[in-house]
């Protein structure tokens, strides 16, 4: 442990003055005419904010506005958005709590001048937060919870380094945690949270400290599934490919609806060429995820092509990726791939 703390350290020397990628938040401009938006929190048991949850707004068609991610707070936003009725989606991949949605409709006031131009006031910000509740057969006493006794000073930086994620301060916020891990180099929360954000700065040298960060995390609380899929992602980012194999396959176990989980799974065994196997896994990724996830259109394609020839199978999902992925680059290269696939399957 003392030396992997050592080397954890000198590691976040060496990523410190990486440039910090914004946490990954999708939104669009919904309406021209009004700045209306709808934002809210996530909890879970004992109000506890759910961070790291995809959110997404529906219109009354329940076609897909946009998406984004809870922040550390469990706080989420839409914004830029015209009147009418919305739905907010919840999902809880990965957690023990059943995805949940809630309606909201936006009115706004319309008046015309005596040219007749027409004009919309007033903003309407709107609220809505979501108090999850179990799976069906889960009881609070089934919900296992890692609790620390933090230095009081660690717990303050931790606090402040998720206020300054939350308000895009990155810089900042890594500079609280590794502040926070100096006090308390197995403080559970800060270990996973800095790995985190180390994946998404997607260097070499972060990939490397996340590993550690994760390894650490996983010896304080083996039960974490957050700190074995952040160390299976940042093994495979290493092509660390059997170490990587090893802690998805944990993962999957602690979380068994875990699309991201089983989609990381599911690419590892393909290229450990147990093609059978992996196609469960990229299959189990496609329905957690609600077909929402267009890499794993791309994955099974490959699999069903490269791997197994079903060709017919693998035109299909590439169809399907294109769908999901219109404006993709290599449009036009991937048409012509399902052209040779579906010539193929014509043959057999």
């Amino acid at each position: 442990m003392k030396s992997k703390i050592r080397t954890l350290f000198y590691l976040m020397v060496l990523v410190f003055g990486l440039t910090v990628c914004a946490p990954f938040v999708s939104s669009k401009n919904f309406g021209v005419y009004a700045q209306n938006s709808i934002s809210g929190f996530v909890f879970g048991l004992n109000r506890q904010p759910m961070s790291d949850l995809n959110v997404e707004l529906m219109d009354d068609l329940s076609r897909t506005l946009g998406r984004t991610r809870t922040s550390g707070s469990g706080y989420y936003s839409f914004s830029r958005m015209s009147e009418g009725r919305f739905t907010i989606r919840v999902y809880t991949y990965g957690t023990n709590y059943e995805e949940q949605e809630n309606s909201v409709e936006i009115q706004n006031i319309t008046t015309s001048n005596s040219s007749g131009e027409t004009h919309i006031g007033g903003h309407a910000n709107e609220q809505r937060d979501f108090y999850l509740r179990l799976r069906r057969g889960m009881t609070p006493a089934n919900v296992v919870v890692f609790v620390q006794d933090i230095p009081p000073d660690a717990k303050k930086l931790y606090e402040k380094a998720v206020a300054d994620l939350d308000n895009k301060r990155n810089s900042e916020a890594l500079t609280q945690l590794r502040s926070a891990l100096e006090i308390f180099p197995k403080y559970y929360e800060a270990l996973e949270r800095l790995g985190t954000e180390y994946i998404k700065l997607a260097r070499p040298e972060s990939f490397q400290a996340a590993e550690i960060l994760f390894a650490v995390a996983i010896e304080v609380n083996p039960g974490g599934f957050k700190s074995w899929y952040g160390l299976a992602y940042s093994r495979y980012s290493l092509n660390k490919l059997p170490d990587s194999l090893t802690a998805a396959q944990k993962a999957v176990e602690l979380s068994a609806y875990s699309p991201d989980a089983a989609l990381l799974y599911g690419v590892l065994l393909k290229k450990a060429k147990r093609p059978d196997e992996a196609e469960k896994q990229l299959l189990k990724a496609k329905e957690f995820s609600k077909d929402t996830m267009p890499s794993v259109h791309w994955e099974l394609a490959t699999l069903y092509g490269n791997d197994l020839n079903r060709y017919a199978d693998a035109a299909k999902e590439l169809k399907l990726f294109l769908k999901a992925q219109p404006g993709t680059k290599d449009a036009e290269k991937i048409k012509i791939l399902i052209a040779d696939f579906e010539a193929k399957a014509q043959k057999k």
